[in-house]
C-alpha cells in the first residue's frame, strides 16, 4: 500500500503512544515497523582508483522508537547464493588462492555460463537507529565464504541542521532544504513535515520531518526517496552481537572497511560444481566517514 498523507494522524498517534512510554520510562529494544521508505543510494568515485559509480535501493523502516536502513536485496542475493551450497546439490568446491590462477578463471568464467556471485553485490553494512536513547549501530560483514561480521555501538545525537526557507516537491511532498556538518562531510537533504517523522537514511536524523533526500556537498554520495509504504509485519531490534565481532569506534570501522575490499572473492557455480577465486585488489575505498565526529 502506497503511503498516502490521510494517514498522518495515524503516525501522530503511534508518536504519541511511543512519546508516554518514554515518560514512563519504560525500556523498550524490540519494535514494530509502521512505514517503509526506499531509497537509492548512489556512490560515485566508489574508489580512488577510477571514475567507476555504484547505485543500490536501500529500505528505511520505521518504528516508533527504532530503525533499520539495509540494502532490499541482500536477503535475496543470500538466498540463491545459499541454494547453491546445499549440500546436496554440491559435487565439487575448488578454492584458487594463487592470484594469477585467480585471474585467469575469474576471467574465464565471467563469459562463462556459470551462476557468479561477484564481490560486493549489494550493500554489506545495516544501520540499526534507537532514537531515544540517541544510539546508532552498525552491523557489517565481509561478502566471501567465512568472512566475519563486525559489529559498532554509537552514541550520535542528532545532527545540528541549518534549515533554509527554499522548498522543493519529492514525491509530491514538499519539501525544506536543510544543511549539516557530520564526520569530516557537509550534506545537503530535504524533508517533509508532511511525515512527521524524525528518520533520515543511514545516520542522519534530527529534524521536524522526514528526510526524503540528501546528498554530500562534492557530489559523491547521494540518497534519493522513491518510494513510500505503510507496513505491519517487521519486527525491529536491535540485533544480537554474539556471533560479531565488536569494534570500539568508527577509526576502527573504516580499518574493517578498508580491509575487506582487499580481496574480492568470486564464485563460479556450474552443474554443481563450484568455483571459489580470490582476488587480491589495491582499491581503496571512499568513506562516508572522514572523521570521528
Amino acid at each position: 500500500m502506497i503511503y498516502q498523507k490521510k494517514l498522518i494522524p495515524v503516525i501522530l498517534s503511534i508518536l504519541f503512544i511511543s512519546i508516554n512510554l518514554q515518560s514512563a520510562k519504560v525500556e523498550k529494544k524490540n519494535d514494530k515497523a509502521f512505514l517503509r521508505i526506499v531509497y537509492t543510494f548512489t556512490q560515485k568515485d566508489y574508489t580512488r582508483e577510477s571514475l567507476s559509480s555504484r547505485t543500490d535501493t536501500m529500505a528505511l523502516d520505521i518504528g516508533p522508537n527504532l530503525s533499520e536502513f539495509y540494502d532490499m536485496t541482500a536477503i535475496a542475493k543470500d538466498s540463491l547464493k545459499y541454494s547453491v551450497f546445499q549440500p546436496a546439490k554440491v559435487k565439487s568446491v575448488t578454492l584458487i588462492k594463487n592470484p594469477h590462477i585467480a585471474e585467469s578463471a575469474i576471467n574465464s568464467n565471467l563469459n562463462g555460463n556459470n551462476n557468479v556471485f561477484s564481490p560486493n553485490s549489494y550493500i554489506s553494512f545495516t544501520i540499526f537507529k534507537d532514537r531515544d536513547e540517541n544510539h546508532v549501530y552498525t552491523l557489517d560483514k565481509e561478502l566471501r565464504i567465512g568472512g566475519i561480521s563486525v559489529f559498532l555501538d554509537e552514541e550520535i545525537y542528532p545532527q545540528q541542521w541549518i534549515i533554509e526557507s527554499d522548498t522543493i516537491n519529492i514525491l509530491n511532498y514538499p519539501c525544506h532544504i536543510a544543511s549539516t556538518k557530520f564526520r569530516g562531510r557537509e550534506y545537503e537533504v530535504y524533508f517533509t513535515q508532511e511525515i512527521p517523522v524524525n528518520e533520515g537514511p543511514w545516520k542522519l536524523y534530527g529534524l521536524p520531518g522526514l528526510i526524503l533526500a540528501a546528498k554530500t556537498t562534492d557530489g559523491i554520495f547521494s540518497f534519493k526517496a522513491i518510494g513510500i509504504q505503510e507496513i505491519n509485519d517487521r519486527s525491529l531490534s536491535i540485533p544480537d552481537v554474539r556471533n560479531s565481532e565488536v569494534i570500539k569506534d568508527i577509526k576502527q570501522y573504516n580499518e574493517f572497511i578498508q580491509s575487506k575490499a582487499k580481496t574480492e572473492s568470486y564464485i563460479f557455480e556450474n552443474k554443481g560444481n563450484i568455483t571459489i577465486a580470490n582476488k587480491f585488489s589495491s582499491k581503496k575505498i571512499i568513506l562516508l566517514e572522514t572523521e570521528e565526529n
